[in-house]
C-alpha cells in the first residue's frame, strides 16, 4: 500500500490523525480545505521556528508562497525555502469524519538521503520514507487497549487488523510499552524493542488532550533496517553491547506482566487484584502472601507496571535461590579488591541496579537473619554501602517482597525481625490457592491451552466435562504452576482436539476415586479455618476473645480471617 492510498482510504478521527502526524520523523501539517493549520508536530515548529500555538489558526501560506501551495497537485513534490534552507513539500488529502482535508508533508532532501544512502530520485524516495514512516504504526486508549492498527503492522504481526481492536497491546505485540506510556505520559524515543527475534527502533508518544492523557501512539521501524547503514551499524553494536554488558540488565530487570495478565473472575482473585492495583498507586512497600505457585511474581510485575515506576528498573531476586555467603554481595554490590575473586571496578550490586525502579524480593523468607539487618538499614536509610567501601549511595527502590511462609510465626520463633516485618508489611496482599478459584479453573485451563496451541503444534477445542470434573475435584497444592503443568502434560498425551481424563496424570483420578491422602497443609488449613469459626461462634463473634481464646495475637487473627475469607 502506497502513501496515498493509506492515507486517502480510511477516515479517521481528529485524535488518531494527530497521534500520527506527531510520530513522523519529518515535517507535518493538517489544514481544511482553506489551508487553514489544524495541528502539527514537533518538526514544524523548528524548521517555521515558531510555538504551537503561533502556528495552529495560521493559514499555511503564511509561511509558504501562495503560489506553490495553490499550484502543487496531489501526490506530487516540490522545493519550498523556509528561512533559507530548502525542503520537499507533499501533499496528500484525507477524510476526516466524513470532511475533505489535506496533509503536508515537508523534509529536508540532504537529510533523508543520508538517513537511507540511497541514489533514488527526490521524489520516489520521500515516498518511499513517508510509505515507511507508517508501517508500524499503533494507537492504544489511556488503558493499553488497541484503537488503530496500521495494515502493515498488522500482516508484519500475522494478525488482522480489525480482529485486535479492543485488545489489549499486550496480546497483540511483542515486548510492547504502549500501556506504559499510555500511563506515564513519558515519551520513549528511538527506544529498541524485540519482535520476532529481531531489534526494532519503537517510537512511543503519549496522547494528550486538554491537558490529560488520551491514550499513545507509536510508530515501529521493522522494514529492512539494515537498509539504515548508519543507524544499522549502530543498532548492531548496541545490541552487542547488551549482550556483552547489559544484556542481563536489559532482558531480566524488566516488568512483563501487567493486570490484563491476572486471568479470572472468582472474588478472591478479583479481591486481590484491586488491593493490588491500588498499591500500585503508592510507592509503600508490599508484601505478597501465598502459596508456591499462586502467582505472586505475576503480581509484582503488574504493580510496578501500574506505577510512576513502570520506566525504570523491575529487578527481581530469589533470596532462596542465592547461596548465603553470595548474598551480601549480590544485593549491595562489591568494590575492586574488596575480596579475593572481586572483579575489577568491582560490581553493582542489585539494590542499585534498581534505583529509580523497583526490587522484588521473593522468598523474602529464607533471608538469613544477619542479613535482615541490613536489609533493615537499607529501608530504613534510604542508602545502599557496597562491599569494601566507606561510604554509602542514596538510592530511590521501592520493595516488594513476597513469601509462601507465615512471618508472623517465624517472628514469634525468633526467625525474622519484628522491626523488618513492620517494614515489608505496609500493604499485605493475599494471593489466593487456586483451590479456592475453582470457577476460573476453565479459563485459566483456555489460557494455557491457547499459549502451547502454537508452541506444541495442536489444535485443542476445549476440555471435556468429565476432565473438568477431575480438575475441579482436585485440591491443587502446586496451585496454578501444577495446572500449567498438568494442561502441557495433557496435550503431549493428546492424539484428538479434546482433553480427556485419560490424557491427564493418574493422581487426579486417583484423588477422585479418594485413593489419595489430603495434603497434610491443605488439612491443617482446613482444621484452621474450623477452629477460627467454632472460636467465633463461642465468643459470639467477638474477635478479641476469639483470638485471646485460640491463643494467637489480634493482628494474627484478621490474617487468618482475611486469609480464610471469613
Amino acid at each position: 500500500m502506497n502513501m496515498k492510498e493509506f492515507v486517502g482510504a480510511i477516515e479517521r478521527s481528529y485524535e488518531q490523525m494527530e497521534a500520527i502526524i506527531r510520530a513522523l520523523p519529518f515535517g507535518a501539517i493538517l489544514t481544511d480545505t482553506h489551508q487553514t493549520i489544524l495541528f502539527h508536530n514537533d518538526t514544524i515548529q523548528k524548521m517555521l521556528k515558531k510555538t504551537e500555538e503561533e502556528i495552529n489558526g495560521q493559514v499555511l501560506t503564511s509561511y509558504i508562497d501562495n503560489n506553490l501551495v495553490k499550484g502543487i497537485a496531489e501526490g506530487t513534490n516540490i522545493h519550498v525555502t523556509l528561512h533559507q534552507r530548502t525542503f520537499v513539500l507533499r501533499k496528500e488529502h484525507t477524510t476526516i469524519n466524513g470532511v475533505l482535508h489535506y496533509v503536508y508533508l515537508i523534509s529536508s532532501i540532504k537529510g533523508l538521503e543520508e538517513l537511507l544512502s540511497t541514489n533514488r530520485e527526490k521524489t520516489e524516495l520521500l515516498e518511499t520514507v513517508m510509505e515507511f514512516a507508517f508501517d508500524g504504526i499503533v494507537i492504544v486508549d489511556k488503558n493499553g487497549y488497541i484503537t488503530m492498527l496500521s495494515k502493515e503492522y498488522a500482516d508484519f504481526l500475522n494478525v488482522k487488523a480489525e480482529d485486535v481492536i479492543g485488545k489489549h497491546a499486550t496480546e497483540v505485540i511483542e515486548n510492547t510499552r504502549m500501556h506504559i506510556v499510555a500511563k506515564t505520559g513519558k515519551p520513549e524515543i528511538a527506544d529498541l524493542q524485540r519482535i520476532k527475534g529481531d531489534y526494532m527502533i519503537a517510537t512511543r508518544l503519549p496522547i494528550i488532550k486538554n491537558g490529560e492523557i488520551t491514550g499513545a501512539v507509536g510508530r515501529v521501524l521493522f522494514q529492512n533496517v539494515g537498509g539504515f547503514n548508519s543507524l544499522y551499524k549502530r543498532v548492531k553494536l548496541m545490541e552487542t553491547e547488551l549482550k556483552k554488558y547489559k544484556g542481563e540488565f536489559r532482558e531480566q530487570n524488566k516488568a512483563t506482566y501487567t493486570f490484563h495478565h491476572i486471568i479470572g473472575e472468582s472474588e478472591s482473585i478479583l479481591r486481590a487484584k484491586h488491593q493490588a492495583e491500588r498499591a500500585a498507586n503508592s510507592d509503600s512497600n508490599v508484601l505478597l502472601l501465598g502459596e508456591s505457585g499462586t502467582g505472586k511474581e505475576l503480581f509484582a510485575h503488574a504493580i510496578h507496571n501500574a506505577g510512576r515506576r513502570a520506566p525504570g528498573s523491575f529487578v527481581k531476586v530469589n533470596c532462596a535461590a542465592i547461596p548465603p555467603d553470595l548474598l551480601e554481595s549480590e544485593l549491595f554490590g562489591y568494590e575492586e579488591g574488596s575480596f579475593t575473586g572481586a572483579k575489577k571496578g568491582g560490581k553493582k550490586g542489585k539494590f542499585e541496579a534498581a534505583d529509580g525502579g523497583t526490587i522484588f524480593l521473593d522468598e523474602i523468607g529464607e533471608l538469613p537473619l544477619h542479613m535482615q539487618v541490613k536489609f533493615l538499614r537499607v529501608l530504613q536509610e534510604k542508602e545502599v554501602e557496597k562491599i569494601g567501601s566507606t561510604t554509602s549511595k542514596p538510592i530511590d527502590v521501592r520493595v516488594i517482597a513476597a513469601t509462601n511462609r507465615d512471618l508472623e510465626e517465624m517472628v514469634h520463633k525468633g526467625e525474622f525481625r519484628l522491626d523488618l516485618y513492620y517494614r515489608l508489611n505496609v500493604v499485605a496482599i493475599h494471593i489466593p490457592p487456586l483451590r479456592e478459584r475453582e470457577q476460573d479453573l476453565v479459563q485459566l485451563c483456555q489460557h494455557f491451552t491457547e499459549k502451547l496451541s502454537p508452541i506444541m503444534k495442536k489444535e485443542v477445542e476445549g476440555i471435556s466435562k468429565e476432565a473438568q470434573r477431575l480438575l475441579n475435584q482436585y485440591r491443587w497444592p502446586g496451585n496454578i504452576r501444577e495446572l500449567e503443568n498438568v494442561i502441557e502434560r495433557a496435550m503431549n498425551m493428546l492424539d484428538e482436539t479434546w482433553i480427556k481424563p485419560i490424557h491427564l496424570p493418574a493422581k487426579l483420578t486417583e484423588q477422585a476415586t479418594g485413593k489419595v491422602i489430603e495434603p497434610l497443609a491443605i488439612s491443617i488449613e482446613k482444621a484452621e479455618k474450623t477452629a477460627i469459626m467454632n472460636a467465633l461462634t463461642q465468643t459470639k463473634g467477638n474477635r478479641s476473645k476469639a483470638a485471646s481464646l485460640l491463643g494467637v495475637s489480634r493482628s494474627t487473627f484478621y490474617e487468618k480471617l482475611t486469609k480464610h475469607q471469613l
